[in-house]
């Protein structure tokens, strides 16, 4: 049966859309992605009284077009993933939904099922088909709303929750607001919050590396957010960012409540805490134990464990390939010794270290073998010439402007690769990244645009 997609859509594509978007959002409230939904949720409403259910709407629609993982993957991602018995239509509806609008619009017209919606921001229209009669809605004709709107054949569908505007002024700063939320969303926003961490944690503590007992970690954390919140004051207006956000809103800024370490960072003797321009900040266990197999001539007598320790930085997908590059630029020859000799390879070059990284770290199906993994790298890095060879599956298309992901730098390290260059890091480990993400999350709370306070005051 011949596919009437691409046309405008009809109410069997009305229907369809509507049933693919209830899929969707089980995925976040009941699925698999239901315990980051509830920690991304949590993070929003911390510092604000209970959220009402239009709130809980708009927090929920972000997330599943907006949220992105570390590997730059959203909910749509997961959703296709995890829908293989989806058909081609199906497929091509969600895959369009990336593409999603969030903006302000101004009601130009409305017929029957159907309305035209100008977007404020850049002046283009948008036709919108609905199930629902728009005699039976409160839209008028000159209106202004906030929506966001799916892709769907030649047209458009609504996502989520429509808010009525009182007047064209409550319009431009709700664009104006959403323009500053972009922006403290953007990769830009993301390097110069951890930027912003790494200078207070020096300032703090003078120095970008400090080791504390496993049980002082929390403390130390609680402290560190404490002077970034509440101590340091902004180099421009002199005011701490809870001193600011008292003046623009009124009441005391509530600290958010850290995430709780993993059991394997609090099982640990030791915790070394680094502070990284590009990485925000890391927690690595037994870094001490772990950088010291590669500071002696005989890490046998030096530390007796070693093997078992180097094996778990390196299979561990919860400890950051930071505290590799670390020893390698530091102690570049030692690392390849060591690796040598517990790969049990004696051509082992410090080239492939990233390689051995991604096999055991973030493994694929499809190479098994970790020479696969070392040949492909040295592919994607123009090294070797192309030959025969089983490739890592292409996943599914993403959005560029979205996700966050590791910042590029000029510099090559020791291994002889750049920070994002070629083939990409394993993920960042989740204790790391969910301290790293709170702490921007809180000081971007504490620290509102002037347009955003007073938007939000009306």
């Amino acid at each position: 049966m011949a596919s009437s997609y691409g046309a405008s859509p009809g109410s069997a594509d009305l229907k369809r859309a509507e049933e693919l978007k209830r899929m969707l959002t089980e995925l976040a409230t009941a699925g698999a992605l239901q315990e980051e939904y509830e920690r991304q949720r949590k993070l929003f409403f911390e510092v604000s009284d209970e959220p009402d259910e239009s709130e809980s709407q708009i927090i929920l629609d972000w997330f599943l077009f907006d949220w992105f993982d570390e590997r730059g993957e959203g909910a749509l991602n997961h959703f296709l993933e995890g829908h293989q018995d989806l058909d081609d239509d199906q497929v091509r509806i969600v895959s369009e939904w990336q593409d999603s609008i969030n903006s302000v619009f101004e009601l130009k017209s409305i017929r029957n099922n159907s309305l035209v919606l100008r977007e404020m921001d850049s002046g283009d229209s948008f036709a919108v088909r609905t199930l629902l009669p728009l005699g039976e809605t409160p839209f008028k004709r000159g209106q202004y709303i906030t929506a966001r709107l799916l892709p769907l054949g030649d047209g458009f569908v609504f996502s989520g929750l429509q808010l009525i505007l009182p007047d064209r002024e409550a319009a431009t700063e709700a664009l104006e607001m959403r323009r500053a939320i972009d922006n403290l969303n953007s990769p830009e926003a993301l390097e110069e919050a951890q930027r912003e961490q790494c200078s207070a944690f020096c300032d703090l503590f003078g120095c970008s590396e400090l080791t504390v007992k496993s049980s002082n970690l929390t403390s130390t954390i609680n402290r560190f957010q404490n002077y970034l919140l509440n101590e340091r004051p902004d180099a421009e207006t002199g005011l701490t960012p809870a001193e600011r956000f008292k003046s623009e809103f009124g009441r005391d800024l509530m600290l958010p409540e850290l995430p709780s370490p993993p059991a394997q960072i609090l099982g640990a003797s030791d915790v070394t805490i680094l502070c990284d321009e590009f990485e925000g900040i890391v927690l690595l266990p037994d870094y001490k134990k772990f950088r010291r197999v590669f500071e002696t001539h005989d890490p046998d007598k030096a530390v007796p464990e070693w093997r078992d320790l180097v094996w778990r930085y390196i299979k561990d997908p919860d400890i950051s390939i930071l505290a590799f590059e670390r020893v390698a630029e530091t102690h570049p020859r030692r690392v390849e010794k060591v690796l040598r000799t517990l790969l049990d390879d004696k051509t082992f070059s410090i080239e492939h270290l990233y390689a051995v990284l991604l096999h055991y770290k973030d493994p694929v199906e499809e190479l098994s073998d970790l020479k696969d993994d070392q040949r492909l790298w040295d592919l994607l890095n123009g090294t070797l010439e192309a030959a025969p060879t089983k490739k890592r599956p292409r996943s599914k298309p993403k959005k560029s402007a979205k996700p966050v992901k590791r910042a590029q730098q000029s510099k090559t390290n020791l291994t002889g690769r750049k920070r994002g260059s070629a083939k990409p890091a394993p993920k960042r480990p989740a204790a790391s990244r969910a301290l790293t993400r709170h702490l921007k999350t809180a000081a971007a709370i504490a620290k509102p645009t002037a347009k955003t306070s007073r938007a939000r005051k009306r």
